[in-house]
């Protein structure tokens, strides 16, 4: 066993060195050979029950065990080792004896008492724990006092029976005598520490509450964005310090602290700075560098003198030296697992051997704080953009159970055990913001300064920013930014344009140049040449809205105007409510107290008024269903100087209360309200407010161009105007460029785009796109449904024939609703690898997500979403799971809302339950001749080398009823093809011709003499007969096609849905009249021909629907049969019985007609063979006199 060989050569280099110097046993003392099973034996134990290390009941365990060999056996085992181990177990037994105990129900017993640990074994070296290498201690100390020069196992055995763990002391035999519990690990003397700066344990509460509120309102200064973690991080900080205090058996660290979150979010930053102005020693641990699991381990604790490389451990050798120290191990979940489980030790018991001293170094005073990169679940989820701002205040459990949940992508276990989960949970874990725009412009700012100070200081050049140079490079940065990159990209920004500068100076001129300039001025061309988007990002044109919530509300009635601020005002709960459902509202002012300043009797009794007096209870109430419903609103509560006019007083504690519970965003001074028109605290205030909500207005823009994945572009241009003795730097060309983000880079396909195509540019499908226009509506004005209470679409289904335009018909959709289009085929989810259905499928929903507001296109459902059945494929039975579920739990939101609309030619065979998650089934249907004419148009008029004449238009737009728009793309495509092919003109000739060969085929050989005489013949009959019967023929043709030999085109009847019996014998004897014509010209026995077999399916087609279908048969009468029950039997012979008489007597009508208009029909044939074809205008022409 591994781990039992490296226990046992590290126990016997512990030997050879003694004991630990705590205990100050200095001898020299082999240890028995019998000591080395032992340890095998309890290491097998620790093993066994998931303990990350051996403790003194797998010790026991291990005694135990070895009790039990037999003594021959042993003489065997321990043959050349220089000790016979029938001694030691012949003293073990007689121990045992003594005390009453059974080896064997003992340990049985102790297994079931000890239960499991929950740290299943990962390789490595299995250490002791700090109870076990006391019991080592305690046992060499009874081998010296017997005078021993060997450790025995009978050692060990009374050192456990003298000093038993709590655990131990329950179990039979195992009481020690003499005493009632056992001893405190604190009983044992330890080493006395130097004190630490910032030790809280001799305030008292009322200065440790002064100082705690002072690094909070300094930590707020420094930190930006991440307010809630600081007040969360003071609080915790303050019950450690109490319950520290309070509790002399503690023995794990002061206070434990998990900071989890995005990078670049200030959680690093935080520690640093909180360390700083407390004046406590600090170390950083970056945690990457523990990745391997020896060198990780040996880097914390230390490395045995045994060894050449020996070192105390970097960890223990700071803590010995700082026990009060705030100790900092940044991006935790780098480390490997074996370090990892290391604090466990640390967490529960407050000690961590130093491998290299052999000393237990104590963390009791210590403050610990890991930060992580994981729980993305809960901070990445782009609906979103993380945690607001306004609240990250997650219960502790679900801040754990994220993580927990989250496994490392490289070796697909969870980055925290459940065993070291447990032990954060006592402690405090925080999750941190992602940055919003606000803060990161603050950020960049505060870079900025920094470096004009350092110009100042090493040039003596002063540098100044215009107000909207740091928002720019914030922007620039595109989605994703955060303050690390930020504050890199604003130095290095100032650098290279210094740079940019030098270069366009000659090195003899560069000093004498400078010499004459006192400072550098960045700043922002005027934005006259910038986009629309651009304009409204950097410059909002119009005025903010800011809902006013107050009672009594103030009277400002045409003031708001002066200062351009559109204030909604709203005197109760239920009109505030509303107006936020159903107003684009850009902030909120809120008075806590609604009219409820003088209700409570405890309101003047504290110092700050109680987050939970009666007096603020509506406020906060409203405040807490604004944060809740509408979170991407801030909120900013009013506070005034004074007592009077119904606002009072908003402190610090009451705005924390606020900040933790409604996500509150800040206090405003309430006085301007009061103030008259035009006066300077008027003024003042109106434009702190317009300048706070147009800041929050851009934040949003920026947020929706983040979400597009769109980044600001600019280029700089340089001036020097040594008459003003500076240099500008103007930054212009402002424009957006994409930012596609990485994961999406290597599509393929253009995945993820803003369609520029609106409904007009779809031809045909109206009633989709009137079904389609409600999404539009909603998407564009979501405020107006919710006050309706009318929940957000989530998906609808688009169905109908391959070619009708149900992608360009989404694509529209999205360009209608302006918003991102992310497309993905059903076909694509399964591949040839395990499980990759499910993982596209959470891939795509993640994308949109991602890129939301947008629209999320599923073409060719069917692929994956047919009906489940015995025959379905495991493979795609898992991605259709994964589709449902992710449209079960497809919550969106309304400002970033995300539809899914998928699309089948198959909708009939769909799953039922796949078809219950969309609200709505669209069809889409083939164009109708408007549609087609307006395509064809459309098409046809916007190239050049195309002479295509109305007339030959509005023929094809007749001739093509029910083929669909992207068979009419594909005749245009080929006419196209033809024509370059020849003259390079697309004429009528050729448009006919395409349109011809795309429908019916390529023409075929030239047929003999007498054959194509027969086809004129039979043609002529049907035309002749269609004639009679009122129909128009669009033509007439004898050119043999595809498998036709001839063909007459009739026009189709688009709007027509009923037949009347005539009608159908109509189209039965127009049908038959090929024939006719035949038997006319050829006989009885010679007209029959096999030309007339489409002809007879057809007519038989008409007849047997008659019969069955229609009650219209002779002999069957006026019923419907089911054609189930239509096989061989009585009933089918019946109704092909009645379906051929209908046939026979047409036919013979038909021939009747053709016989009796004999003239007319061969002066037809005669120009059939003369032109091959004959449009409609030719047959009005010959076919007039009927």
């Amino acid at each position: 066993m591994p781990h039992g060989n490296s226990m046992n050569g590290r126990m016997r280099r512990s030997g050879l060195h003694g004991g630990s110097g705590k205990e100050g046993c200095h001898c020299i003392m082999r240890m028995s050979s019998a000591i080395d099973i032992i340890m095998t034996l309890a290491a097998r134990e620790a093993v066994a029950a998931e303990f990350g290390e051996i403790r003194p009941e797998h010790l026991l365990a291990g005694i135990l065990k070895f009790s039990e060999v037999d003594p021959a056996a042993a003489e065997g085992l321990f043959r050349g080792a220089g000790h016979a181990p029938g001694e030691d177990l012949s003293v073990l037994s007689k121990v045992l004896r003594e005390r009453g105990i059974d080896p064997a129900r003992l340990r049985r017993e102790l297994r079931a008492a000890l239960g499991k640990g929950g740290m299943p074994f990962k390789g490595g070296v299995l250490h002791r724990s700090p109870e076990t290498r006391r019991l080592f201690s305690m046992a060499r100390e009874l081998a010296a006092r017997e005078g021993a020069d060997i450790l025995s196992p009978a050692h060990l055995l009374r050192a456990a029976l003298e000093r038993p763990t709590r655990l131990m002391a329950g179990l039979p035999g195992m009481k020690p005598e003499g005493r009632e519990e056992p001893p405190s690990p604190r009983d044992e003397a330890a080493p006395e520490a130097s004190p630490d700066a910032g030790d809280f344990s001799a305030m008292g509460m009322g200065e440790l509450t002064r100082v705690l509120k002072d690094l909070r309102t300094r930590l707020l200064d420094a930190v930006f964005g991440q307010d809630h973690a600081i007040h969360a991080f003071v609080e915790g900080l303050f019950s450690a310090e109490v319950v520290a205090a309070s509790d002399e058996e503690r023995r794990q660290p002061k206070g434990i602290f998990l900071f989890a979150g995005p990078p670049g979010v200030g959680k690093t930053f935080l520690a640093e700075t909180a360390a700083g102005i407390l004046g406590r020693p600090f170390q950083r641990f970056d945690m990457s560098g523990y990745s391997d699991p020896q060198v990780g381990v040996h880097l914390l604790a230390g490395v045995q003198r045994s060894y050449q490389s020996a070192h105390p451990g970097e960890l223990t050798g700071f803590v010995k030296k700082h026990p009060r120290s705030i100790l900092l191990f940044d991006e935790i979940e780098k480390a490997h697992l074996n370090v990892i489980h290391l604090f466990l030790q640390i967490l529960d018991h407050g000690t961590l051997e130093d491998q290299f001293t052999e000393e237990d170094v104590s963390f009791r005073d210590t403050l610990i704080i890991f930060t992580t990169n994981a729980g993305k679940r809960l901070y990445d989820d782009p609906n979103s953009s993380g945690v607001h701002p306004a609240s990250g205040n997650f219960q502790r459990k679900t801040i754990l159970g994220a993580l927990e949940a989250e496994t490392d992508p490289r070796t697909g276990r969870p980055f925290f055990p459940q065993a070291i989960v447990s032990r954060l949970a006592t402690g405090y874990p925080l999750m941190f913001n992602h940055l919003g725009i606000a803060q990161l412009e603050r950020i960049a700012a505060a870079e900025l300064d920094r470096m004009a100070g350092l110009m100042k200081h090493q040039y003596g050049k002063e540098i100044r920013f215009g107000t909207l140079v740091p928002l720019c490079l914030v922007l620039r940065e595109g989605p994703g930014a955060d303050a690390r990159a930020v504050r890199s990209r604003a130095a290095s920004f100032v650098k290279s344009e210094m740079f940019n500068v030098s270069r366009l100076l000659d090195p003899e001129n560069f000093d004498a140049v400078m010499g004459d300039i006192d400072c550098l001025v960045f700043d922002v061309d005027p934005l006259d040449t910038a986009g629309r988007e651009v304009k409204d990002l950097l410059q909002p044109v119009s005025a903010p809205s800011v809902l006013l919530i107050a009672d009594p509300l103030p009277d400002l009635a045409g003031r708001e105007t002066e200062a351009g601020v559109a204030f909604l005002p709203a005197g109760d709960a239920g009109d505030a409510l509303r107006m936020l459902e159903s107003e684009a509202i850009d902030m909120v002012l809120l008075d806590l107290w609604m009219g409820d300043a003088a209700t409570g009797g405890t309101l003047y009794r504290f110092d700050h008024v109680p987050g939970a007096a009666r007096a603020v209870r509506k406020g906060r109430e409203l405040l807490r269903e604004i944060h809740e419903k509408h979170p991407e609103i801030p909120c900013y509560i009013l506070s005034s100087a004074g007592k009077a006019g119904g606002t009072l007083s908003v402190d610090d504690e009451l705005f924390l209360a606020c900040v933790r519970s409604g996500g509150a965003r800040g206090v405003v001074d309430a006085g301007f309200l009061a103030a008259d028109a035009g006066t300077p605290e008027f003024s003042a205030g109106m434009a702190e407010i317009r300048k706070t909500a147009e800041g929050i207005r851009r934040e949003r823009r920026a947020a929706e161009l983040a979400a597009r994945r769109k980044a600001l572009a600019f280029d700089t241009a340089p001036r020097i105007a040594r008459g003003e003795r500076r240099i500008d730097i103007r930054l212009r060309n402002f424009r957006l460029s994409d930012a596609v983000a990485a994961e999406d880079v290597r599509e393929t396909l253009r995945d993820v785009e803003r369609p520029s195509v609106r409904f007009s540019d779809v031809f045909g499908a109206d009633a989709a796109k009137a079904e389609l226009a409600h999404i539009v509506r909603w998407m564009k004005d979501p405020g107006r449904f919710s006050a309706m209470g009318v929940r957000p679409p989530r998906g609808i289904l688009l169905y109908g024939a391959p070619g009708t335009g149900k992608t360009l018909l989404a694509r529209a959709l999205a360009g209608e609703c302006d918003v991102t289009f992310v497309v993905a085929s059903a076909t694509g989810f399964v591949t040839r690898y395990v499980g990759s259905g499910p993982e596209n499928v959470r891939r795509v929903f993640l994308r949109a997500r991602r890129y939301a507001p947008s629209i999320l296109f599923i073409d060719e459902i069917d692929a994956v979403g047919k009906k489940r059945g015995r025959g379905s494929h495991q493979a795609y039975d898992e991605t259709l799971n994964a589709i449902l579920t992710e449209m079960d739990g497809f919550e969106t939101s309304r400002r970033r809302p995300v539809v899914v609309i998928a699309a089948t030619n198959l909708v009939s065979q769909l799953d039922d339950a796949l078809r219950r998650r969309f609200d709505r089934e669209i069809e889409v249907d083939r164009p109708d001749r408007a549609a087609r004419a307006a395509f064809l148009s459309d098409r046809l008029r916007k190239r050049d080398g195309w002479d295509v004449s109305s007339r030959v238009t509005e023929r094809l737009a007749g001739q093509s009823a029910g083929m669909t728009i992207a068979e009419l793309d594909r005749v245009v495509a080929l006419a196209g093809r033809m024509a370059s092919a020849g003259s390079g003109v697309v004429s009528d000739a050729v448009m006919e011709e395409a349109f011809e060969r795309m429908r019916m085929g390529e023409i075929r050989g030239p047929s003999d003499p007498d054959t194509l005489l027969r086809v004129a013949r039979h043609e002529a009959g049907h035309c002749l007969v269609g004639w009679l019967l009122g129909e128009r023929p669009v033509q007439v043709s004898i050119v043999a096609r595809g498998g036709a030999g001839g063909f007459v085109e009739r026009e189709a009847e688009e709007e027509r849905t009923l037949y009347r019996k005539p009608e159908l014998e109509g189209l039965i004897r127009q049908a038959m009249a090929g024939r006719a014509a035949e038997i006319l010209y050829y006989g009885d026995e010679d007209g029959l021909s096999t030309g007339a077999a489409a002809d007879l399916r057809s007519a038989t087609r008409y007849a047997e629907r008659m019969v069955r279908d229609y009650g219209m048969g002779e002999g069957v009468g006026q019923v419907f049969i089911d054609p189930g029950r239509l096989s061989d039997g009585p009933l089918a012979i019946r109704v092909m019985t009645a379906a051929g008489k209908i046939i026979g007597e047409q036919m013979d009508r038909a021939v009747a007609e053709l016989r009796s208009r004999r003239e007319v029909l061969d002066r037809l044939v005669a120009a059939l063979m003369e032109k091959n074809r004959l449009t409609r205008e030719e047959l009005e022409i010959i076919l007039e006199p009927l």
